[in-house]
C-alpha cells in the first residue's frame, strides 16, 4: 500500500470565484445597474418580450424583469447568508460542546435533538412555522436556522472526537488548560476547514430551499422581488410568456453552481487527509 497526495486542481475554485464575483457585482450594484424601479408597474407594457428597452421583458404587471432579478438577488442571497451564518454559529457551538463532553448527559441530549430534527422533513417544518407564526421572510429564516445547524453540529462533533486522540490535546490536558481554552486553541482551529467546506455546499442548497419556499408563498411577499416568488408569479404565464422565468431561474442556477464549484475547490485544497492507493 502506498500513499498519494490529493491533486490540487484550482480550476473549479477559480471558475466558481469568477462566476460568484460577476453575480455579486451585478446584484450588489443593482441600484446602479437596474434600469427601472423593481416594483414600478406599467399596464401598457405587461408581458412584453425581451427588447432593447426591457432586456429580459416584463411580467404581468409590466415590471422590468431584469431590475426585479437584480434586486431579488439581494433578498435571496443576503437572507441565505444570514441564515447560514446563524446556523453555522449554532452548529459549531453545539458540536464543540457535544464532542468535548463526549459520553456525558449533555452529549446524549444534544445528539437526540439532532436525531429528531434530522428525521423531521424540513419543508414540513417550515410549513408548520408558517402556520403558527404566519408567512414572511423573517419567519422563513427562523425555520431554516432551526434545522440547518444540525449538519454543522454533527461534522464539528466528529472532528472534535478525532482531534481528542491527538497528542496536542493530551498535552493541553496535562498542562492543566481549561476546557474552554482547549476548545478555543486546540479543537476549534481543526474544525474550521471542514466546516467551511461544508458551508459552501450548504449555501447552494440553502438558496434553493429558500427560493422553493418563497415559490410556495412562505417567504418574501409581493411586491418585494425575490427569485422564488418571481418564479411563482410567472408560472401562470409560462406558455404565453416563458421569458418571465429566464431571469430568476438563470441566476439561481448560476449562483448554486458557483458555490458548488467553490466547495469542490476548497475541498481539494483544504482536505487534510491523504488518498490511499492500494
Amino acid at each position: 500500500m502506498k500513499r498519494r497526495f490529493n491533486s490540487k486542481n484550482p480550476a473549479s475554485l477559480i471558475v466558481g470565484l469568477v462566476v460568484l464575483a460577476i453575480l455579486a457585482i451585478a446584484i450588489l450594484g443593482a441600484p446602479l445597474l437596474a434600469p427601472y424601479d423593481p416594483v414600478a408597474q406599467s399596464a401598457a407594457e405587461r408581458l412584453e418580450k425581451p427588447s432593447d428597452k426591457h432586456w429580459l421583458g416584463t411580467d404581468r404587471f409590466g415590471r422590468d424583469i431584469l431590475s426585479r432579478t437584480l434586486y431579488g438577488g439581494q433578498t435571496t442571497l443576503l437572507s441565505s447568508l444570514l441564515a447560514l451564518c446563524a446556523a453555522l454559529a449554532i452548529g459549531l457551538l453545539v458540536g464543540m460542546a457535544a464532542g468535548m463532553f463526549h459520553g456525558s448527559a449533555l452529549d446524549h441530549i444534544l445528539m437526540r435533538i439532532i436525531d429528531v430534527l434530522l428525521a423531521f422533513p424540513f419543508m414540513v417544518f417550515a410549513m408548520v412555522v408558517a402556520g403558527l407564526f404566519g408567512t414572511g421572510l423573517v419567519h422563513l429564516l427562523l425555520a431554516v436556522v432551526s434545522v440547518w445547524w444540525v449538519s454543522f453540529a454533527r461534522l464539528t462533533r466528529s472532528v472534535v472526537l478525532h482531534a481528542k486522540n491527538e497528542t496536542s490535546y493530551a498535552a493541553a490536558k496535562v498542562l492543566g488548560a481549561s476546557n474552554l481554552a482547549i476548545m478555543r486553541r486546540e479543537l476549534l482551529p481543526k474544525a474550521i476547514s471542514p466546516v467551511l467546506i461544508l458551508a459552501t455546499f450548504e449555501l447552494g442548497t440553502l438558496i434553493l430551499s429558500i427560493a422553493a419556499l418563497s415559490f410556495l408563498g412562505l417567504g418574501a411577499q409581493p411586491p418585494a422581488p425575490e427569485w422564488g416568488s418571481m418564479l411563482a408569479d410567472g408560472r401562470a404565464h409560462f406558455f404565453q410568456a416563458p421569458h418571465i422565468l429566464i431571469g430568476p431561474a438563470s441566476f439561481i442556477v448560476a449562483t448554486v453552481l458557483a458555490f458548488n464549484l467553490i466547495g469542490e475547490g476548497l475541498r481539494d485544497r483544504l482536505d487534510p487527509y491523504e488518498k490511499l492507493e492500494l
